[in-house]
């Protein structure tokens, strides 16, 4: 061979050497600015839900009581989760202030942290390709966008639950130190002190799973992974032991079985129960995936046709990753969305090991899969006849009656679905595929961008609130907050609460007693207890205002005197 040739050779190779760090550069600057916005942005807004008030004033009351190891919420003993989230929410208020950032930060921190580890196992596991598209997976996808960012466990569980997973990868596939074990116990510990014994468990699952069917049993006879199972242990003995009596049926193994697990085929009702059948999530898949639900079913195919399993190692460990947990999940008694968020890290690496295969093909298919045609063209009407009718369920369930999305915003969408919708009609399967990507993560920009300011907006219990203690702040009659046992809105309930502008009322006897002592009084209360009051025959009750809030949580502002006392017209 010539001396040129061979130069030649060198130089193409260098070149696309530098083209590749070039472009996996770029894939980390997207990644970057994508996640930021995702679970950074307009983290001001309101508290919504009620679960993020729920926990918020379940922090706040464990910081004005200087109690972190006994939780109450309206004065009420709290035993339903351990502390340890609580304690991550005092001490970034503590740091930053009581507000929503704050209080949203522990949960965004943790997603961003969860997106980083995702894309490292799929660049480590598969390629730079697979790597870029399971984090941008898991940074758009709805179930992880409506519910990383927010007050709630499950953005931190799911970043302990693959840290877990990510540090034995690293011993079981990628044969770095044993000492990866002891991380992946502490995390697994750590989830169970943040949200009971499964915390613990799911990760565990996922490695039996495998171990069981590659038939692998090294990790059982290494010193380091009894030595992590023995810390893991010994860090919730220890947590168990420093919490009260009403916790320590969060670390009792049969317990948390008996309550988290049922083995009929339809969901149970009950007292502790939702109801929901065992096939639910497969359900609710297509919402809670979206927009990466189109290409799911097409990558379970293709690891599935990886047979046998035991000689793809990686393919096996996305299977049980997802199906795993999955099936766990559908078998629980209890079943909420935000739990499928611990899914979603081991689905983004399946979407990515398929992306990574497409791409890398030496030519573009020129039949696509008849199945992926198809939900790729369901997906592309979806989205630009949401751009047109998607106002409807946020009127119903939000109470948004202006419009949302800006014209040149619809426009955009619309235009990426019209490409979509062509490359499928032409086959470019890869075109096609990038072009749900860019819907991504134009899907994030309309939730952060102006779904979440709409909700605020329309009905923001902030705002409502803020109106209230103005009242509170100006002339009589007196403002009472009268919302006695467990209330309906939790985030009102933490707004008014958080600075006492507004003295509180905890019983009926309490609004009597108040209404002897002044005359008359104004109260803001919910439904029920101003239907109470209304009822009450010594009481003369007026509606003034009326606050509107999503899910009939409305706030209502009342007069209220003695029967005696009312004036006659």
């Amino acid at each position: 061979m010539s001396t040129g040739r061979v130069m030649s050779q060198k130089g193409s190779h260098q070149w696309q050497t530098r083209s590749l760090a070039s472009r996996q550069y770029l894939e980390m600057v997207l990644l970057a600015l994508v996640g930021g916005w995702a679970y950074f942005a307009n983290l001001h807004l309101s508290l919504l839900e009620g679960s993020e008030g729920l926990y918020a004033g379940i922090a706040g009351e464990m910081g004005r009581r200087r109690e972190f190891f006994d939780l109450t919420y309206h004065d009420v003993p709290y035993f339903n989760k351990p502390p340890l989230f609580f304690w991550l929410l005092n001490l970034s208020t503590s740091i930053w202030g009581d507000h929503e950032i704050a209080l949203r930060l522990p949960g965004s921190l943790a997603a961003v942290g969860t997106i980083v580890l995702t894309y490292v196992l799929g660049v480590r596991l598969v390629s730079p390709t697979a790597g870029f598209w399971a984090a941008l997976v898991v940074a758009t996808s709805h179930v992880f966008l409506w519910y990383g960012r927010r007050v709630l466990f499950d953005s931190t569980l799911t970043f302990l639950v693959t840290l877990a997973l990510f540090a034995w990868i690293q011993v079981q596939l990628l044969g770095r130190s044993s000492r990866w074990y002891l991380l992946a116990f502490v995390s697994m510990a750590l989830g169970a002190m943040l949200k009971e014994m499964h915390g613990f468990f799911l990760p565990l699952l996922v490695m039996a799973l495998y171990a069981a069917i590659q038939r692998d049993t090294r990790m059982l006879k290494n010193g380091y992974f009894w030595a992590g199972f023995a810390l893991a242990v010994a860090m919730m003995g220890a947590y168990a032991q420093m919490l009260g009596p009403g916790y320590q049926h969060h670390f009792r193994i049969g317990k948390a079985i008996e309550s988290t697990w049922n083995t009929g085929f339809i969901g149970k009702t009950g007292p502790t129960t939702d109801g929901h059948p065992l096939y639910w999530y497969l359900g609710m898949m297509w919402a809670d995936f979206f927009p990466w639900c189109a290409v799911l079913p097409s990558a379970l195919l293709l690891l599935w046709a990886q047979r046998p399993f035991r000689a793809h190692p990686t393919e096996l460990l996305l299977l049980v990753w997802v199906l795993g947990l999955f099936t766990a999940f559908s078998l629980a008694t209890l079943k909420r969305e935000p739990y499928l968020t611990t899914v979603v890290p081991g689905i983004g690496l399946m979407i990515g090991y398929y992306y990574h295969r497409l791409f890398s093909s030496a030519e573009d298919s020129a039949a696509m899969a008849p199945l992926l045609r198809v939900l790729l063209g369901v997906l592309a009407v979806t989205f630009a006849a949401g751009m047109f009718f998607g106002a409807a369920p946020l009127r119903r369930r939000w109470l948004v009656s202006t419009a949302v999305v800006s014209p040149m915003f619809i426009v955009t969408i619309v235009s990426l679905a019209g490409l979509l919708l062509y490359a499928v009609l032409r086959s470019r399967v890869r075109l096609a595929l990038s072009m749900v990507g860019a819907l991504a993560v134009a899907y994030v920009v309309l939730v952060v961008n102006y779904v979440f300011p709409a909700i605020d907006q329309a009905a923001s219990p902030r705002k409502a609130v803020e109106e209230i203690k103005t009242m509170a702040l100006g002339t009589q009659p007196a403002l009472f907050m009268y919302i006695p046992g467990w209330p309906k809105n939790e985030d009102a309930l933490y707004y008014l609460k958080r600075d006492n502008v507004v003295p509180d009322l905890p019983s009926q006897d309490a609004v009597l007693e108040a209404v002897r002592k002044h005359g008359a009084i104004r109260v803001v209360t919910e439904e029920q207890p101003a239907a109470a009051l209304q009822a009450h025959t010594g009481l003369v009750v007026g509606k003034l205002q009326e606050f509107r809030q999503p899910g009939r949580k409305h706030l209502f502002l009342l007069s209220v005197q003695e029967q005696t006392s009312a004036r006659v017209p």
